[in-house]
């Protein structure tokens, strides 16, 4: 998975712990910093951080901290991850706090301690699946993490059964699917087949689907699955691609052309000719 692409998860993941839609400070680390000297007139961006930094420094609660650090995520990841540690120091049983460390910690590449922090977001609130979805999601979970993730992810599945993104990061995760290159166990189709049930929208299990597919040999269902990803994720190119493919296999030429062309777009309009 892309660097971009976790940057983008990692948000939606602190979103989904009720972050604050506040703008972003570009101060360099600690409420006590002064604001930047510049010529020209500060940003919306930098004018709503330094005021999220004002009531920092007034009021330095957990939801004052929070809002800070969440802030410095859009514009400076090392300031991010120096208030949320002195956050986590004063607030330490704050879930969205240590999941907002992990954050800044995974986009600087420290994943391994990043992983340690959603764990121990997961541990204060167990009831709150989001820190291991995302933990299973990114396929990176340190080998002396993987029975605490394995195990709070069956809890969770236990505690929500009707929950077919739950049962599905579990499955991936006891398989070691993740990466694509574990044997795909016996009842992997059926598990992946309820999950989609559960929760139909969910293209990265559809795509799990298609690579079952692919090794039977049954291209036409490849395709359909991957139809399916496609669908409820138009933009991502790595469905899109593999039903080109499937199309290939199954001599679909039209088909095959008409995706390709499509990623190949995509692709152009994503990365433009440098000037």
């Amino acid at each position: 998975m892309s660097s971009g692409r976790l940057a983008v998860l990692l948000l939606m993941l602190v979103a989904a712990l009720q972050v604050s839609e506040a703008a972003v400070s570009p101060q360099q680390g600690n409420a006590q910093s002064q604001a930047p000297q510049t010529v020209r007139p500060p940003s919306a961006a930098k004018a709503a951080a330094m005021e999220a930094q004002r009531k920092a420094e007034a009021d330095p609660s957990e939801a004052n901290l929070f809002l800070y650090a969440s802030s410095l995520m859009k514009v400076n990841y090392p300031a991010a991850e120096t208030i949320y540690r002195y956050a986590v120091s004063k607030y330490p049983d704050s879930v969205r706090l240590h999941a907002g460390l992990a954050s800044a910690l995974w986009v600087q590449g420290q994943r391994d301690e990043g992983a340690r922090e959603l764990c121990k977001a997961a541990e204060l609130d167990p009831d709150d699946p989001h820190p291991l979805e995302f933990l299973a999601l990114t396929g990176e979970i340190p080998d002396p993490l993987y029975p605490q993730v394995v195990a709070g992810l069956d809890r969770l599945r236990r505690r929500y059964p009707k929950d077919g993104l739950i049962l599905f990061d579990y499955e991936m995760v006891v398989s070691k699917r993740s990466d694509n290159t574990s044997q795909v166990p016996k009842d992997f189709l059926p598990t992946l087949k309820e999950a989609v049930r559960l929760t139909p929208q969910l293209p990265e299990a559809y795509y799990q689907m298609s690579l079952v597919y692919d090794d039977q040999k049954d291209y036409a269902d490849e395709a359909d699955v991957l139809r399916h990803a496609v669908e409820l994720s138009p933009k991502d190119d790595h469905y899109r691609y593999h039903l080109a493919m499937a199309y290939k296999k199954l001599g679909n030429k039209e088909a095959f052309k008409k995706q390709l062309s499509i990623v190949q777009k995509t692709h152009q309009q994503s990365n433009p000719p440098l000037p």
